[in-house]
């Protein structure tokens, strides 16, 4: 289940660049999983939306603000990325992540294919 509009919105600086990446991925995230659950996490610092599937610990991808009015989306069970376009950054061990710092970065059948390798590799 989605959390309320302004329960997520809360995870983000209102109007900012960030805000409107995040609320297309969570668009994108909800069209692309079935029973989905999600769930802001995090103190005044570190706040985030994970969505996960059959209980909290299962978690397939999370959505944060980032630095600079940036805006990143984690994914899991992917170890790997080869794509033209989206590219992983940082070295996470559980969750990789791919930073956006502009709305044009995000294309919908870019995140589409990642979030179908999410779904075909995730085992729940």
């Amino acid at each position: 289940m989605m959390q309320s509009l302004d329960e997520f919105n809360k995870i983000f600086t209102a109007g900012s660049n960030a805000h409107k990446m995040g609320l297309k991925l969570r668009g994108l995230v909800a069209s692309n999983f079935e029973n989905i659950d999600e769930t802001i996490s995090g103190g005044a610092k570190v706040k985030l939306a994970l969505y996960s599937r059959n209980g909290t610990n299962n978690v397939l991808c999370g959505i944060q603000q980032g630095s600079n009015d940036s805006c990143m989306l984690y994914v899991h069970h992917i170890p790997e990325l080869e794509h033209d376009r989206l590219k992983f950054s940082g070295k996470g061990k559980h969750a990789k992540r791919i930073k956006f710092t502009d709305i044009s970065q995000i294309s919908t059948e870019d995140i589409t294919w990642l979030l179908g390798k999410v779904r075909e590799n995730a085992p729940y």
